[in-house]
């Protein structure tokens, strides 16, 4: 459920080692084996303008060579206000948290984000985003050990 990816990571290389490189760089897969139980919720509220996506999901699992299960809990939510006379432009707000246990320790990555944007035509897009993404404790010398990253990303985009 969490190993497939068509699309991989929306900042590309910020989380690799040395010598690694993954289409899914910054992503966590809490990798549990074959038998997982998983529940998700996904709100959605649109008022004019305004628009909440929320999420929340808890996953239970193990891998093959771990004795117990283990629980990782994902927290979002996305703020949009849309605006202009087709709401073709918008401003935005994130945050998303996971925490867990991985390896025996406690783990936990949040991220928030800001961003704006203009939809030039129904399928070109054109945004300005400000992210923060932290990971805490994840096991020494790992690609998450103290990871973080921060920055500000101009994007256009064109999609069919």
């Amino acid at each position: 459920m969490y190993g497939g990816d068509r699309a991989g990571s929306r900042y590309y290389e910020v989380m690799e080692l040395p010598d690694v490189h993954g289409f899914t760089s910054g992503r966590y897969n809490p990798r549990f084996g074959n038998e997982m139980t998983a529940f998700m919720i996904n709100p959605f509220i649109k008022m004019g303008g305004l628009e909440f996506f929320g999420t929340f999901e808890r996953a239970s699992g193990k891998r093959t060579t771990e004795a117990q299960e283990r629980t990782i809990t994902q927290l979002a939510g996305d703020l949009i206000y849309r605006f202009g006379a087709d709401e073709n432009y918008y401003v935005a707000g994130r945050y998303n948290t996971v925490d867990g246990e991985e390896a025996g320790n406690d783990i936990d990555i949040a991220r928030y984000q800001l961003s704006g944007g203009w939809f030039m035509t129904k399928n070109i897009l054109a945004k300005v985003e400000y992210v923060n993404q932290e990971y805490n404790g994840f096991l020494p010398g790992t690609r998450f050990d103290g990871g973080k990253f921060n920055g500000l990303v101009l994007e256009a985009v064109i999609s069919f």
